[in-house]
C-alpha cells in the first residue's frame, strides 16, 4: 500500500496534537472554498480525450493570461461525509469532486480492490505522489476521501491486444478535493504536513470485488453498521473485524458454513430472530 493513500501507513509519520474536529474542518473548508474560487484546472485537455486516453491534472491560479478561466468552484459537485469528533458526535465534511469521464462498467464499493493510476497534490499545488502505471489498492486501507470518491467512478473495459498485452478503454477519470478529516488529519508525513487538505486525480481502470477473509460474504456486507468503517464491526469481540474473521460470531462454525448452508440463495436465520446465523452464536 502506498503511503500517499494509505490511512494507516506509519512510515515517516509526524503526528501533531489533535485539534477539535469541527473547528478544524471549518477552518479548512474555508481555505478549500477560497482555493476553488481562485484556481482552475486544465479542463480543455479532458474534453478532447479518446476513450483510451487520460490527461494529467494541472491546477493553476486564475490571473494574468488565465483570468478568463472557469473556476473550480463553478465545476465541482459536493458530497458530505460524516466523521466522528472527539466526543463521538458526527461532523459533516464536504468532499468536492469533478468526474471527467464516468466509465463504462461497474462502480467499486468502498470495500473492493481497485486498479488505479493517480496523482496527489496539496492545496499549495505540490505533488506528493504520482502513479502513472496503475497499481492495486485496497479500498479499506486508503484514506476516507479517496475511498468514497473512487466508488463514484466506473471501471473501464479490458481490451486484450494481439501481442498478449491488455489495455483499458472507457475507464473512469475524476478529481477530488478533501479536508484533512477525510485524509490524514493530524498525521503528517515528510511530504504532507499535518492538517493538509488533499487533491487526488484518479483513473479507475478496473476492480475486484473483495472478500478479504474468503468466508463467502463480500467485505462490503461485513460493514454491519454501514458506516464505511470496517475495523469497528467485530461481532464476537475477538479483536478481529468481521471482514477479516472467518468465524464472525465466534461459535466455532465458519461463516462460509453458516451463511447459506442449504444453498437456497437466502441467508440462514435458523431461530427466526432477525439475526443471521453467521452473526448469531445462539441460533438454535
Amino acid at each position: 500500500m502506498v503511503y500517499s493513500c494509505s490511512s494507516d501507513d506509519t512510515e515517516d509519520t509526524q503526528t501533531v496534537p489533535l485539534e477539535p474536529v469541527a473547528s478544524q474542518y471549518a477552518l479548512e473548508n474555508d481555505s478549500i472554498v477560497e482555493f476553488l474560487k481562485t484556481h482552475f484546472y486544465n479542463y480543455d485537455d479532458f474534453k478532447t480525450l479518446s476513450s483510451s486516453e487520460t490527461a494529467e491534472l494541472i491546477i493553476d491560479t486564475i490571473s494574468g493570461d488565465n483570468i478568463d478561466k472557469i473556476a473550480l468552484y463553478d465545476q465541482v459537485s459536493t458530497m458530505t461525509i460524516e466523521i466522528a469528533d472527539e466526543n463521538d458526535e458526527m461532523v459533516g465534511h464536504n468532499l468536492y469532486y469533478i468526474i471527467n469521464r464516468e466509465g463504462n462498467g461497474a462502480n467499486p464499493s468502498v470495500a473492493d480492490s481497485v486498479f488505479v493510476s493517480y496523482k496527489g497534490l496539496t492545496l499549495g499545488n505540490t505533488t506528493f505522489d504520482s502513479r502513472k502505471i496503475p497499481i492495486w489498492l485496497d479500498q479499506t486501507s486508503v484514506v476516507r476521501g479517496f475511498q468514497e470518491f473512487t466508488a463514484l467512478l466506473k471501471r473501464g473495459d479490458i481490451i486484450t491486444n494481439n501481442n498478449g498485452t491488455y489495455s483499458f478503454d472507457n475507464f473512469g477519470i475524476g478529481m477530488v478535493i478533501m479536508p484533512s478529516g477525510l485524509g490524514y488529519f493530524n498525521n503528517g508525513t515528510v511530504n504532507i504536513p499535518a492538517y493538509s487538505p488533499l487533491i487526488f486525480q484518479i483513473n479507475l481502470n478496473t476492480l475486484n470485488i473483495a472478500d478479504h477473509d474468503n468466508d463467502g460474504v463480500n467485505s462490503l456486507y461485513e460493514d454491519i453498521d454501514k458506516d464505511h468503517l470496517f475495523n469497528d464491526d467485530d461481532t464476537d469481540s475477538d479483536n478481529i473485524p468481521n471482514y477479516l474473521d472467518a468465524d464472525d460470531d465466534g461459535d466455532g462454525v465458519l461463516t462460509k458454513d453458516e451463511y447459506d448452508a442449504n444453498d437456497d440463495g437466502i441467508v440462514d436465520d435458523s431461530d427466526g430472530d432477525g439475526i443471521p446465523d453467521y452473526l448469531d452464536n445462539d441460533e438454535e
